[in-house]
């Protein structure tokens, strides 16, 4: 046997020791219950699928995913303990803070921001618009316009009037935001013509699209906005004193997700296939191409780092939402200790 050989063998013995050593002490450990707070949205993508494919039952972690309405009621259900993960947004996480409540994010799931805009296609047409036009003529064109959010303060209506802005408008003059709530809702009023456009993460906005009534004419989940690229939108965040006194459980966590992070990428039909289960009524087509469009904006591993989160509250700064900025360094608002090296 010559040296290359043994040494293949060697190494290999030890990647099966490290495998056989961490499915042990995964089979050891107690089994956890988990609640998981989310929106709805797609880019908790790697969390559904952990879970739908089993992967967090393997670590030990009995994961009951709760869907809400909005990022607030989420926090409120943090705060309250109804559950222990939340994906939230560093708004919220810098605002609790103010409180003197300590948010920690553990696991970013996102490298930009992923609200894609759909608008109404007589109006994409009669402005003259598509998703090639420059992204400057295409801001430019919802001057006027009745734009759909969620709510007032929610991320659909900050990153509508940030887009106002930097077109070069007031948002209260310019345009007529309209409050209409939930995705379903949003899909309404534009359908009905109440609104001309909005903007949510997938699948909402290919529901619209696929059906006729809608254009999607800006991709802000491929970076079709410079510099809310490299940009961190949102993580899995949970509560600081829950993270010092679970530290096993949130690794188990992150490997499950990471995991399945892994398979949507490799294998896009399985990972469809496993959505299926939290968006049963969803056409695969269009989870297929939803998944499809959104996976560039996701993150590949959840790593935090300063800069992508210092972008963010720089932008927070920037905006008059928070008057001072915390730091952006780890230990401050995130980790990445729980995320294998």
């Amino acid at each position: 046997m010559n040296g290359r050989r043994v040494r293949f063998l060697a190494a290999l013995a030890v990647i099966l020791a490290v495998a056989l050593s961490t499915a042990v002490a995964t089979a050891q450990a107690p089994r956890v219950r988990l609640r998981e707070a989310h929106t709805g949205t797609l880019f908790m993508a790697p969390v559904f699928i952990a879970e739908a494919a089993g992967y967090m039952a393997e670590e030990g972690i009995d994961l009951e995913l709760v869907e809400v309405d909005s990022g607030a009621l989420g926090i409120a259900a943090l705060v309250s303990g109804q559950v222990q993960l939340f994906d939230a947004d560093p708004f919220q996480a810098v605002n609790l803070r103010r409180q003197g409540r300590q948010l920690l994010f553990i696991y970013n799931l996102t490298k930009r921001v992923t609200l894609d805009m759909v608008m109404h296609p007589e109006v994409a047409r009669e402005r003259n618009i598509s998703r090639s036009t420059p992204i400057a003529q295409r801001l430019a064109a919802l001057r006027g316009l009745r734009l759909g959010i969620t709510s007032p303060g929610a991320a659909t209506d900050v990153y509508m009037r940030y887009y106002l802005k930097r077109a070069g408008f007031s948002p209260d003059r310019d345009a007529q935001i309209i409050s209409v709530g939930s995705g379903g809702g949003l899909l309404a009023a534009l359908r009905t013509r109440q609104i001309d456009a909005f903007h949510l993460s997938a699948p909402t906005p290919y529901l619209a699209e696929r059906d006729g009534f809608g254009m999607v004419v800006i991709k802000s989940s491929a970076g079709d906005v410079p510099e809310l690229d490299n940009f961190m939108y949102t993580g899995v965040a949970v509560y600081n004193v829950f993270a010092n006194q679970n530290p096993e459980v949130l690794r188990r966590w992150v490997r499950a997700v990471n995991r399945a992070n892994q398979l949507m990428r490799r294998d896009q039909e399985a990972a469809v296939n496993h959505l299926r289960k939290h968006f049963p009524r969803q056409d695969p087509a269009v989870l297929t191409l939803a998944l499809r469009e959104i996976i560039p904006a996701l993150s590949e591993d959840g790593r935090i780092s300063e800069a992508m989160l210092d972008k963010h509250l720089q932008f927070l700064l920037d905006g008059g939402q928070i008057t001072l900025k915390p730091s952006a360094k780890e230990g401050v608002l995130w980790t990445n200790r729980f995320i294998g090296r």
